[in-house]
């Protein structure tokens, strides 16, 4: 198996959990589908995203504005550390920057690795459903300056009164005083850490967790790199 090939299993095996769209969302990575009417296939749902006005309403039966409206202003929740500690973090929204309906459905395809072509089976185990991609920027800050941060999100949301949104943070650019010490960096080729998280019309929910990602063992085909995950902290 190739070290490529190994690390993405490991980190889709890790994170792939919790994908709106494809499985009830309480983070993880976004999922397949392109803008502009374009299909797309990624973690078991086959997508399809079309651009749509601010205030248009969707065949959900609300409007990217009306969704940005129903989850405007602060919300503020206890976060407590995974090595110890608490201190409440708040998350709030930014202006709408841009909209989209995707339109969502088990993918049909030829199955696991080895399986061969002609084998057309819905993925089992996710839940596809229709929804809003909204693009907006996105603050995160901890009371004890830990982070204090600003990012654009993609928001999304099957219902207008609720959203999930999932980034990976940049490290090297935080403005909080956040330093992992969960694992050594200095042991492992690359640690990254990543923000997911619920957000509803009166309350904020997420988690903030991180890979590291091993040196590779071997080379060539056979080479093979792991990944460890860890928990920073839960809000």
């Amino acid at each position: 198996m190739s070290e490529r090939r190994w690390l993405s299993w490991v980190l889709a095996a890790v994170t792939g959990v919790g994908l709106l769209g494809c499985v009830d969302g309480e983070g993880g990575p976004p999922q397949g589908g392109q803008i502009g009417g374009v299909h797309g296939a990624e973690g078991g749902c086959d997508e399809e995203a079309e651009d749509i006005g601010a205030d248009v309403v969707s065949p959900l039966g609300f409007s990217a504005n009306e969704v940005i409206s129903a989850l405007s202003g602060e919300r503020s929740a206890p976060l407590t550390w995974a090595k110890g500690g608490s201190t409440t973090a708040t998350v709030s929204l930014g202006a709408l920057v841009s909209a989209r309906f995707v339109r969502s459905q088990p993918s049909e395809g030829g199955g696991p690795e080895g399986s061969g072509p002609g084998i057309a089976e819905p993925a089992l185990g996710v839940d596809c459903a229709d929804h809003l991609q909204i693009d907006v920027p996105l603050a995160f800050a901890t009371e004890d300056g830990a982070f204090d941060e600003s990012f654009a999100v993609t928001l999304r949301a099957r219902q207008v009164d609720a959203g999930t949104y999932y980034h990976n943070i940049d490290l090297e650019a935080l403005q909080g005083s956040y330093e992992v010490t969960e694992v050594d960096p200095a042991e492992f080729r690359k640690v990254t850490v990543s923000l997911s998280g619920t957000l509803s019309s009166s309350a904020a929910h997420g988690t903030i967790s991180g890979m590291a990602e091993s040196h590779p063992v071997g080379s060539g085909p056979e080479g093979s790199v792991s990944g460890t995950p860890f928990n920073v902290a839960d809000f």
